[in-house]
């Protein structure tokens, strides 16, 4: 689990501004043998409530060890 400590990224999740339309958060991430991107994406409505969504996307066979 990932625990969002201070910093920019903290800054900008926990903002209360109703000027924002959208927010992404893309992780590349290894599995197994392939790359995967990830996004978490929040759209909010005029009303003050927004709607999530997740998706993940293969990007290619890792080509290196770490």
């Amino acid at each position: 689990m990932m625990v969002v400590k201070d910093g920019p990224l903290k800054i900008a999740v926990e903002r209360e501004d109703t000027n924002i339309i959208k927010q992404e958060l893309i992780t590349y991430k290894t599995v197994g043998d392939t790359i995967v991107k990830e996004i978490v994406d929040r759209r909010f409505l005029t009303n003050g409530d927004y709607i999530d969504s997740t998706s993940s996307e293969p990007l290619m066979k890792k080509r290196y060890t770490t």
